[in-house]
């Protein structure tokens, strides 16, 4: 039922008022102001060696939690796949353990790559149902592990509701298309680690942190994060892949954890955060779509116990624009749809502008967008990509993606 409730969700959030500009207030504190008692910004060392490091602390204190040492990865097993409907891709299934094989932490992830690639760059990505759902066909040797999966995504009856509900792209990518214009590709499931349920996500929390106290502990979020980290420790010994050409990609609720990954790890090349809405690239102070109290009271375990005490008036001397700004100079890209008030367009746009004076400290224009719709410039360092439509993954979204990563990763 829970997906049917989803679908009724998007619907009516799709018949809501449009998101407007002009009734969306600008991002505040200033990102380069006073804050809690560092002077104002004006040059970038300022910002790298000052504040930064504050504003990374004052996140994970405040809103997400800090991510729990999962120890380090070691690749156990790679599988050869043999696969239809890939063009000349390599497919393997590498199985990821995480620290002594006694604590049983182990993931997967679909890693393909150009044939014979070397130095190429990689795109990370975090799936919401599962590496065999992005898999054409669902083939029985691409693990799966139902009893960690969302509820709609259990049952593969479902798919043809998820891609008329979320697109056709909602499960994963076009290997061929991604293979096909040079990058390599490597998604797994993060709820093999943290499992994105309310029932049992917080049991495995505490067992992920078991000497931390519950109000300290990291939220989902934070450790999804960190699996973007691992991931890269694990793939980047590989030659077929270029460390210095990572980027990393999240939608929805992976949007969120690849922002906070791209805040906290300097090793990204770049970042694409498809509607990631409240808790992501939207400011908490904005009053449209999800609000903080909804957000929590279904996904509480997503954050630091603080978020949610901020959900009857936000009082934190941060917001989302200064978790982009982490990011700088490095480039960012946000999606969205113009129908999906949900995730509040325009509170991630006002979210881009605040961040973009911490771009300028170091010689990027930050985003040059003015206006919601069609303003798409895939060179910009941060990149604003919308279209019609609402909450989801669609063919045109890749094609923008692609677009961006062009810009950034091939010049």
């Amino acid at each position: 039922m829970r997906i049917f409730g989803l679908g009724l969700l998007l619907i009516l959030a799709a018949c809501a008022s449009p998101p407007d500009l002009a009734t969306t207030a600008a991002a505040s504190p200033p990102v380069l102001a006073a804050f809690r008692g560092d002077p104002p910004v004006t040059r970038a060392e300022d910002w790298t060696n000052r504040r930064a490091p504050l504003l990374r602390a004052a996140f994970l204190d405040d809103i997400y939690g800090r991510p729990p040492s999962l120890g380090a990865p070691t690749v156990e097993r790679r599988q050869a796949l043999t696969l239809e409907g890939i063009g000349d891709a390599v497919v393997e299934q590498w199985t990821v353990r995480l620290g002594d094989p006694a604590g049983n932490r182990r993931f997967h992830m679909i890693v393909a790559a150009p044939r014979g690639a070397t130095g190429t760059p990689l795109i990370v990505m975090e799936l919401f149902c599962g590496i065999r759902s992005a898999i054409p066909g669902r083939p029985e040797t691409v693990f799966e592990d139902k009893a960690v999966l969302p509820g709609p995504c259990r049952s593969h009856a479902l798919d043809p509701v998820l891609t008329v509900i979320l697109g056709k792209r909602i499960a994963g990518p076009s290997i061929a298309e991604v293979t096909g214009a040079g990058y390599a590709l490597a998604m797994f499931y993060p709820g093999e680690i943290a499992p994105d349920d309310p029932v049992v996500g917080p049991p495995a929390l505490a067992a992920l942190q078991p000497n931390v106290p519950p109000d300290k502990r990291g939220g989902a979020l934070a450790v999804w994060a960190g699996l973007y980290s691992t991931a890269f420790d694990a793939l980047t010994p590989d030659p077929r892949f270029d460390a210095s050409r990572v980027a990393i990609w999240g939608h929805s609720r992976h949007g969120k954890a690849a922002l906070l990954a791209g805040a906290l790890d300097p090793r990204f090349a770049a970042v694409i955060s498809h509607q990631s809405g409240r808790g992501g690239a939207s400011l908490s102070r904005s009053r449209a779509g999800e609000t903080i109290q909804q957000i929590t009271d279904e996904y509480g375990f997503w954050f630091s116990p603080a978020y949610a005490r901020t959900a009857a008036a936000y009082g934190l001397d941060i917001d989302q624009h200064q978790l982009i700004a982490l990011i700088a100079p490095r480039p960012v890209m946000l999606g969205s749809g113009l129908a999906d008030t949900w995730s509040d367009p325009a509170g991630a746009f006002r979210a881009a502008e605040g961040a973009t004076p911490a771009y300028r400290l170091f010689g990027s224009k930050g985003l040059t967008a003015t206006q919601l719709k069609n303003d798409f410039r895939p060179g910009d360092d941060l990149a604003w990509w919308t279209r019609g439509g609402g909450h989801g993954i669609t063919t045109a979204d890749w094609t923008a993606f692609l677009q961006f990563l062009d810009a950034h990763l091939k010049s």
